[in-house]
């Protein structure tokens, strides 16, 4: 596809705004192309020169405008860096010098917005990008290109001022107003006015104080003028970069007029339930885990197309165990054996501070390292992709996205999935570590099942099937290529992977996982059943030793399971009679119900 003599090559991002892509300009380089939806045509075309007056100082430029099939477009600079709102949320608030650089590039950046007589209206975490040489600022005056007026309430409620509220004029000093609120954000980890409900934000905003949390020193004051309930008492952009630099102004530091900063010409425009549970994921090269369920804006560009992952060859675990890994975090030792043909490749403890912290396996060396907070990591069969479910999707307004990093290739992409409210959840590697199954549902812990999203990490796209089931259990890979399955109140259904029902298999008890055409089930009370999954027949089973909860297949020969005790834990791997044949962890009771140990093939 080409917009503009631009050649998209992925997408980016949507929004209520419109759709925005990665593309490639006739000279090579990377772009960013966003396809507006609505507005006049007629006035997007005459007021995109004043969004191209702006210059390049800690902003993404704007290369070109236009319009293509009735659309208007914007082309812009392509920034290779994270959204702030996304890095907040992987990594926590940002302190010291690094949030003084923050502060003087996003002032920068604003003060030449301004001064372009453009006015951003909707200036906030997500839409400043944290690039290589710094800060950049992004979509400034698109809510008025896309045919918004000046009395129009366009924004992001946590970061809007008093004024817009009140249905006046967006001008320059709400965009300070959302500098001073995307600051406190970035100091503290939350907007200085809350974020939810909405009609409680709108209230402080209008008639409560800030919190400015531990925020101190020169920049507090500053942010305590920005934040003025009356846009005339705001400092202006300039005046404002003028304080970050160390200069003097006007006594208390406020200009009044805001129009001082614009050339003459036109005037801007202004999970099952919230638990820890242990189960084992699906068949052969799919993730087994011992794993919590619990309800849980895309901003990297997807690198170019690689080669489609290699097929997984699983070898058996190993009878005996002869080397101790420790997690200290959560005082956890892993029983291993360098034959063994699946290990933990990632862990999540939620007892952490700041939220549940998500860590991974490095391959060659076996150390665990942190993916952030509020993480959820999933590493594919052979090791090659790393799928995280991150803090930062939960602030994203339009869609739920997930983050990929490609081993092979050393790059990393993030791929929208499902349309918000929504939540893609339990995700879930096919066996050959190409697709990412995960469950939709609402973000309420309550929500129901209303299908399935599967995720190519090597294409960046997404398919969502609309398939509405009862019941809480999470949608698992099938016993047959692409198949999916899925059981509740004993009876288990098998689906195609475009949302199809192939067949029902009644009394099937609960079913823990598939593979190879059999499904591994709870039969019956204390009894563990294989069955075929076209007839539903028993093909074997085992009465299960007491204290034994069974969690999945892990390979050809072996189940998982655990056994909790007074004061420690043991996961243990069984044979397909039932008998122990080993321990594959142990650690302290009191932090089983906080942990997730997932164990893939190496």
């Amino acid at each position: 596809m080409m917009i503009g003599g631009h050649r998209i090559v992925g997408q980016l991002g949507a929004g209520g705004q419109g759709v925005v892509y990665l593309g490639e300009s006739p000279t090579g380089e990377r772009v960013a192309v966003k396809v507006l939806r609505g507005g006049d045509v007629g006035a997007f075309l005459a007021e995109s020169e004043m969004v191209r007056r702006v210059r390049t100082f800690c902003t993404a430029q704007v290369l070109e405008t236009g319009v293509a099939d009735g659309a208007p477009y914007i082309v812009s600079e392509y920034v290779d860096g994270p959204s702030l709102a996304f890095a907040l949320a992987e990594r926590g608030p940002l302190k010291g010098a690094e949030l003084g650089r923050l502060a003087i590039g996003t002032m920068t950046a604003l003060a030449a917005i301004h001064r372009a007589g453009v006015v951003h209206r909707d200036f906030k975490p997500a839409n400043v990008l944290l690039g290589g040489d710094g800060p950049r600022v992004i979509d400034f005056g698109i809510a008025q290109l896309g045919g918004s007026t000046a009395s129009d309430v366009v924004g992001t409620p946590p970061y809007m001022a008093p004024e817009q509220f009140r249905g006046e004029p967006a001008g320059p000093p709400a965009d300070l107003f959302a500098w001073g609120s995307t600051i406190v954000c970035a100091a503290t980890g939350r907007p200085p006015f809350g974020t939810e409900p909405v009609p409680a934000v709108i209230n402080r905003i209008l008639n409560r104080e800030p919190d400015l949390g531990g925020l101190d020193g020169d920049l507090r004051e500053l942010v305590v003028a920005c934040l003025d309930k009356d846009p005339a008492a705001r400092p202006a952009a300039q005046a404002a970069l003028m304080r970050l630099l160390g200069e003097q102004t006007a006594p208390g530091g406020v200009a009044r007029d805001h129009t001082a900063e614009q050339p003459a010409g036109p005037a801007p425009r202004p999970v099952r339930s919230r638990r820890w549970w242990i189960a084992v994921l699906a068949a052969v090269g799919v993730t087994a885990a011992v794993l919590v369920t619990r309800p849980d804006p895309p901003a990297a560009a997807p690198p170019p197309p690689v080669a489609a992952p290699v097929p997984i060859v699983v070898r058996p675990m190993a009878a005996a165990s002869t080397v101790d890994v420790e997690i200290e975090s959560l005082g956890v030792t892993l029983h291993e054996n360098p034959d063994d043909g699946l290990w933990v490749s990632s862990y999540e403890n939620a007892q952490e501070e700041g939220g549940n912290g998500g860590y991974i396996r490095e391959p060659a060396t076996g150390k665990f390292t942190s993916v952030g907070n509020l993480a959820e990591p999933s590493v594919s069969p052979g090791g090659r992709f790393v799928a995280v479910l991150s803090g930062a999707r939960l602030m994203a307004p339009d869609f739920d996205f997930v983050r990929f990093t490609d081993r092979l290739t050393g790059t990393t992409r993030q791929v929208t999935t499902v349309p918000r409210p929504a939540l893609g959840r339990q995700p879930a590697w096919s066996a050959d570590g190409s697709r990412l199954l995960m469950t939709v549902k609402g973000a309420a812990s309550d929500s129901p099942i209303t299908g399935f999203v599967l995720v190519d990490p090597v294409t960046g796209t997404s398919a969502v099937e609309d398939v509405a089931v009862p019941g809480s259990e999470p949608f698992l890979w099938g016993p047959e290529k692409d198949t999916l399955a899925r059981e509740t109140g004993g009876t288990t259904t098998i689906y195609s992977v475009t949302g199809e029902k192939i067949r029902e298999l009644k009394d099937t008890g609960d079913l823990y996982s598939t593979r190879d055409g059999s499904l591994l089930t709870g039969c019956d009370e204390g009894r563990v059943c294989v069955l075929d999954a076209v007839s539903g027949a028993e093909r074997r089973g085992f009465d299960l030793a007491e204290g034994l909860s069974v969690d999945g297949w892990l390979d050809d020969g072996h189940v998982l399971s655990s056994r909790r005790g007074k004061d420690r834990f043991e996961v243990v791997l069984l044979d397909l009679d039932g008998e122990q044949v080993r321990v594959l962890a142990d650690g302290p009771d009191k932090v089983f119900p906080d942990m997730r140990l997932n164990w893939t093939p190496r």
